[in-house]
């Protein structure tokens, strides 16, 4: 039976305390740089056993102007294992003057349903005074229960840079022979450990936390801010038991939730057999494979109950013909195992930009799973909620990163596929004709591969064709010009590539003054980026992505016209990358190569001004003009 508790007898004990949320008293240090102060916070955790918890928050934020406003609004969730005893909350202005509280029907209750989830029990409440006199301060207040108990909270005191911090504590509560497992990142207090009873208090306090400026390229604040990271050793969650105190331990239990869950219907053995009996290349196999499971079904999200962490099983994905990630997945194992293929179940964080998971430390990091098959010493992934990738390409949103691979044994931590600069390439020759009005037509050539292809697959797979030229016309920056034709052909593979045909005209490109025009050779690879000088650099600089971009122009000279002047060729190489244009000319055309190579990697905030001016210097020579002149007689 779940437990009523009245709001009431909580929120007493804050207004017999209440505190003073006057804007005065917020000290000239946390407003400098800041959009929104918290002002107090407290975040306590109870463990009663391995699968039961009590969670309490209270957070009160003071928002100083329009861009602060997200703090203002409150939404926390409930499902299965999440009940929510109360929520109370009061609105202060800039006095600290109590103009509002929170109502019960003022409380929405939102379903967590989105367009591509047929199914999740998840539900949210969430409430807004919707006040815009600035400043103002909210207060929430919040107990939860938690039967089952997978995740611990995170300690985040201060989620943004724009947000200062007056007063954060942390508390959690647990049996003195709870084994509980915690990871400082930016942070080096440890927690203050208090023992009562049969019960260990952990505490971590902090204050006076300014906002920071935000520096370009810099880490993602989850990777800078302040936080203690939190994981359960033993728990429980709707009967099903484990331990993550190693990923092994981790991996027994995500096995515990496949067991039994990979039984295909006879019917799918059938077809897996016709389909790959007769062939003895196992990478032949795994995409035809593939192509079968792409053919066959689509992706749905379902998350209901344990569904969160459990797959349906093989036949439920045979009969709906959908499944969320788990189950493709898991069906997907199945069906390579069928084949005689080693195939494996993996839990990997997925999406273009999210962090890594933290290996040293077991925990549910995870948002999404995938397929691994072993192949001698080669490794093919497969991301099966796609229905236009090709088989072992997995791209921005699960490549470059570590994940968990299930066996038999456990979880073992893994590296994906990684794609170097010399895989993600956009190679283009230019062709064009420049008239001595300024016109230029260029018939354009372009290979994109790897991830330089991502958003292009998108477009030509999911766009129509009007829709297609769209995005092709917001790629390109030029004034008053047309295109008069353009062409995609697609080659998916492991390093999938997309061919790139058009034809463009443009009727002002080159400027004339009296007998001379001037014309940027660089047509279409013109760099937009320049870097703030910063009077001091306090972040490293960091960049996750690699890549090479060639450019090849060659420009015919209008009739009757001669080069006067030509710019001079430019190389740079540094520990950022490599830039290099090269300019060469003849009687009749002049031809102009544009290479440009970003390399990956953290660097340290001193060789920022190296960065500063390498694209300073891009920059310009991009703008780089060849005069011509009318030839006299």
């Amino acid at each position: 039976m779940r437990k009523i508790i009245s709001p009431l007898l909580f929120a007493l004990p804050f207004q017999l305390f209440a505190q003073n949320y006057s804007i005065s008293l917020i000290p000239d240090s946390l407003l400098k740089n800041a959009n929104a102060v918290k002002r107090y916070e407290e975040l306590r955790f109870e463990i009663k056993e391995p699968g039961r918890a009590k969670v309490y928050s209270k957070t009160a934020y003071s928002i100083l102007n329009e861009e602060g406003e997200r703090y203002a609004a409150y939404a926390t969730y409930y499902d299965k294992f999440h009940d929510i005893n109360y929520i109370d909350g009061n609105l202060f202005d800039a006095s600290g003057k109590t103009l509002k509280n929170v109502k019960k029907k003022d409380i929405e209750d939102l379903s967590g349903n989105d367009d591509e989830s047929l199914m999740v029990d998840t539900r949210f409440k969430v409430h807004n005074f919707y006040y815009r006199s600035y400043p103002y301060t909210v207060e929430y207040e919040e107990e939860d229960d938690l039967d089952g108990m997978f995740d611990i909270p995170d300690w985040t005191p201060q989620q943004s840079n724009i947000l200062s911090v007056a007063y954060s504590k942390f508390v959690i509560v647990a049996p003195k022979n709870y084994a509980l497992r915690y990871k400082l990142n930016n942070i080096t207090q440890q927690p203050v450990i208090t023992e009562s009873g049969d019960k260990r208090t952990y505490t971590w306090e902090i204050k006076n936390i300014t906002a920071k400026v935000a520096e370009p390229v810099a880490p993602k604040w989850k990777e800078l801010r302040p936080s203690v990271l939190v994981a359960p050793s033993d728990f429980e969650i709707q009967g099903y038991k484990g331990n993550m105190s190693s990923w092994e331990n981790f991996g027994i239990f995500i096995n515990s939730l496949l067991k039994g869950r990979d039984v295909l219907p006879d019917a799918v053995k059938q077809q897996v057999h016709q389909l790959t009996d007769g062939i003895k290349d196992e990478k032949e196999k795994i995409k035809v494979l593939y192509n079968f499971l792409q053919q066959n079904t689509r992706y749905i999200s379902v998350q209901l109950g344990i569904g969160g962490w459990q797959p349906f099983d093989a036949n439920y994905v045979f009969t709906k013909r959908y499944g969320d990630c788990k189950a493709l997945s898991n069906y997907m194992v199945a069906i390579l195992k069928e084949a005689g293929l080693n195939a494996r179940y993996v839990l990997i964080r997925g999406g273009e930009d999210e962090n890594d998971i933290i290996t040293d430390f077991p925990s549910n990091q995870f948002n999404h799973a995938t397929v691994c098959v072993i192949t001698g010493k080669d490794s093919v992934w497969l991301e099966c909620t796609s229905q236009t990738r090709a088989a072992g390409f997995i791209g921005s949103f699960t490549g470059n990163r570590h994940a968990i691979l299930i066996d038999e044994k456990g979880g073992h931590v893994v590296a994906t596929t990684r794609y170097e600069g010399a895989d993600n390439t956009d190679v283009r020759h230019i062709s064009a004709q420049l008239d001595e009005a300024g016109k230029l037509k260029a018939s354009v050539t372009a290979r994109y591969t790897c991830m330089e292809q991502e958003d292009l697959h998108d477009v030509i797979n999911f766009y129509p064709k009007d829709k297609q030229l769209e995005y092709l016309k917001k790629s390109i920056d030029l004034p008053d010009y047309d295109v008069s034709s353009f062409n995609y052909t697609e080659v998916k593979s492991e390093k999938p590539y997309i061919d790139e045909q058009l034809e463009l005209v443009a009727n002002n490109y080159a400027s004339v003054s009296g007998k001379r025009i001037f014309v940027m050779p660089n047509i279409l690879s013109k760099s937009n980026g320049k870097f703030k000088n910063l009077d001091q650099r306090v972040y490293p600089v960091d960049y996750k992505y690699a890549f090479i971009s060639i450019d090849t122009v060659d420009i015919t000279i209008p009739a009757g016209f001669k080069v006067e002047s030509m710019p001079k060729n430019v190389d740079v190489d540094n520990q950022f990358g490599s830039y290099s244009i090269r300019f060469n000319v003849t009687e009749t055309s002049i031809s102009c190569t544009r290479r440009y190579q970003q390399k990956a990697g953290r660097f340290p905030a001193s060789d920022y001004q190296v960065l500063v001016k390498f694209f300073d210097d891009m920059f310009k020579a991009d703008r780089s003009k060849i005069v011509f002149v009318k030839k006299e007689g």
